[in-house]
């Protein structure tokens, strides 16, 4: 059986479209799924225009037996004979006193059949799953139109639903199945008649390239052409190729060009002018910027001239206004909008952009001393952090908030670090750090005075919703402390930071949240393994992330999980036993006095492999000992009858749990 299923309608929002064919795709094969229909070939077609799937399956659905067990056997039979309760179970299943089986539960012995399913028709149930599929579709907005009836991303215009390329009885949103489509809104004016076999083949000579990953390859080897033949580098984005593939039916790449002039402005400029404006890709010649652009037409005609000088004047106009905003801007110091950010409003409860860059200088000169920075130029570009907010080209451009903040205090004569700080604030992105101090200090000041800012006001995110980024900014702190192998405290700057609001919130609860985006971020590790350390103790990140490692060594080094069972023996028996002094008078047997001495010879060291951060050498040190700690556990009988015996033994495998303590709390491991 041969499923062809589109739905045509309004242009679809671009801002929908990302993921959408990995959503389509997820809600349908869930519903088949669960319905045990096999499918074969499945496939999921998106354009600005359609919604389209086809697949192929079995034309019936052969149910599984089912196991129906009854009341007990004692229930059922009297003296060897049916009684009626039996009787009544048969007659329910439909089934036959030969058809009854005993079997032996942990309850008894009771009465069971197997019930043999029947087989019945696909079709009926195929319409149904498409009807729920369509409703269960996720789209973050929705819109009514006509009278008000239905609801949808936007308005159908058809529906092509045919199985076995013969019309399916379908309804939704006001259309009707059909066995045709529409090709391109400009190029195709005819209906297309559609089949199973020839759906992109029918749907190309109405010049509808159907399959998105076919329209993305289209765009690439357009794109490779151009950069051949004239010596250029494509900037390639992903984000804005996934978005010029979802804008278009037909892709033609058209190659632009600009006044060389325009190249004297920043480059970051020019670049999210014309990818966040327009939508062009930029190229690269020889290391610098090119003055060529290249846009993705949803048009082919006989004279692409005149689409490309439309492209042309667009862009000269927008690179006009940005040339205006520079040289307005670059009349004034940076350092000359600072005072106006009293006026600009951060958030209604955390007060203005001007209270924001004062916390932000103190805050920076605490930080900096913990990571043994210079803290003169960190608090400098904390000064002039945010005003280029107040400048003509930010306020066109928002995008470039840091970057201009940059540009400007370079041409106002500021250290190249500071500058370099005020760009930075708004890494990680992507592969982007920040790395110069200056920069490292203001980007985790920003963050955590974002953070701290938030749960003062109760800004905190919910669910999926996080306004104010405020997950992002607990990443970028996990990034950027790991990326440059930092140690800072977290709970002393969150400590400061609340000082700096003169306001209370619980430290511990944004630790927390700190923590969770910790462990998304390192989720490729075992997570028996993350919890054991966090849950240790976790005001580090760094620090945090060199005992994962230790752990995650020992785990390589342990495939049979012999050294992790010595040492979970230790937390599995003293639980929250809290005392570790040790009378050596009280031993009773030679296995306590050798743990006691393994113990005390690794003791002697602890002290230092804790400053070296050698948590690895720590965690050896104890697997060392693991034929001692096995001996121990296979002689002694730890819960003696003497109080004082008992708990001298508890105390002593207590000082063997607090020395592990240091790396990991083994009571997470699942061993």
């Amino acid at each position: 059986m041969k499923l062809l299923f589109e739905l045509f309608t309004e242009e679809l929002p671009a801002s929908e479209m990302s993921g959408l064919d990995n959503r389509v795709e997820e809600t349908l094969t869930n519903l088949l799924n669960a319905n045990d229909i096999n499918y074969k070939d499945f496939k999921v077609y998106i354009t600005p225009r359609r919604i389209a799937v086809k697949f192929e399956c079995s034309d019936t659905i052969e149910s599984k037996e089912k196991k129906v067990t009854g009341p007990p056997e004692g229930v059922c039979f009297k003296d060897g004979k049916p009684t009626k309760a039996l009787e009544g179970f048969l007659k329910k299943n439909n089934v036959a006193k030969d058809d009854v089986k005993i079997e032996e539960t942990k309850k008894g012995k009771y009465v069971y059949v197997i019930i043999k399913g029947e087989s019945k028709s696909t079709k009926p149930l195929l319409i149904q799953i498409m009807k729920n599929f369509l409703n269960k579709l996720h789209f973050n907005k929705k819109m009514k139109w006509g009278s008000g009836e239905f609801e949808f991303i936007r308005p159908v215009h058809n529906i092509t639903f045919t199985i076995n390329d013969e019309i399916v009885d379908f309804d939704f949103a006001g259309a009707s199945s059909t066995s045709y489509t529409y090709g391109h809104r400009f190029l195709s004016k005819d209906k297309i008649r559609l089949t199973y076999d020839n759906y992109e083949k029918e749907l190309e000579s109405g010049f509808v390239i159907v399959d998105q990953n076919k329209r993305k390859q289209i765009i690439l080897n357009q794109l490779d052409t151009v950069c051949k033949k004239d010596s250029l580098e494509i900037i390639y984005d992903d984000e804005l190729l996934d978005e010029v593939v979802n804008l278009t039916e037909y892709p033609k790449i058209v190659i632009g060009g600009f006044e060389e002039r325009f190249l004297k402005l920043p480059k970051e400029v020019l670049i999210t002018s014309m990818k966040d404006h327009q939508r062009y890709f930029a190229f690269m010649k020889n290391g610098e910027l090119s003055n060529k652009f290249a846009a993705v037409s949803n048009i082919e005609t006989d004279n692409m001239s005149i689409i490309q000088t439309g492209y042309e004047r667009v862009l000269r106009a927008r690179f006009s206004d940005a040339e205006f905003f520079f040289e307005e801007d670059s009349k004034h110091r940076l350092e000359e909008f600072v005072n106006s950010l009293s006026n600009m409003t951060f958030q209604e409860k955390l007060g203005t952009q001007y209270d924001r860059t004062l916390r932000l200088m103190e805050l920076s000169a605490y930080i900096a001393p913990l990571l043994s920075f210079d803290y003169n130029k960190a608090m400098r570009a904390a000064y002039l952090s945010k005003a280029d907010l107040l400048t003509q080209m930010v306020y066109e451009f928002p995008e470039l908030q840091g970057v201009m903040g940059r540009e400007y205090a370079l041409l106002s004569g500021e250290d190249e670090e500071v500058a370099s700080a005020i760009y930075e604030q708004y890494l990680p992105k992507e592969d982007d750090i920040p790395e110069t101090q200056s920069g490292i200090v203001l980007s985790l000041a920003d963050k955590f005075d974002l953070i701290v800012g938030g749960f003062i006001a109760n800004l905190k995110p919910t669910g999926t919703k996080d306004p104010y980024a405020l997950r992002r900014a607990a990443l970028g702190i996990v990034k950027t402390l790991l990326d440059n192998k930092l140690n800072l405290d977290l709970e002393k700057v969150i400590e400061k930071s609340k000082k700096l609001y003169k306001k209370e919130t619980d430290t511990n609860e944004i630790v927390e949240f700190i923590k969770i985006r910790f462990k998304n971020y390192l989720s490729d590790y075992p997570h028996d393994a993350l919890s054991a350390v966090v849950e240790s103790g976790f005001s580090d990140i760094y620090d945090a992330y060199m005992k994962l490692q230790a752990l995650n060594s020992l785990f390589k080094n342990d495939p049979n999980k012999e050294n992790r069972f010595a040492i979970k023996r230790v937390f599995n028996i003293v639980k929250d036993f809290s005392k570790t002094d040790v009378d050596t008078s009280l031993f009773v047997q030679d296995e306590e006095k050798n743990l006691f001495f393994e113990i005390e010879k690794i003791e002697e060291q602890l002290f230092d492999k804790i400053e070296q951060k050698d948590y690895e050498s720590i965690l050896n040190s104890v697997v060392l000992a693991k034929e001692t700690i096995n001996k121990f556990f296979d002689n002694v009988m730890v819960m003696d009858k003497d109080e004082k015996i008992k708990n001298n033994r508890l105390s002593l495998l207590n000082r063997l749990k607090k020395i592990v303590l240091n790396v990991a709390d083994f009571k997470f491991l699942e061993i």
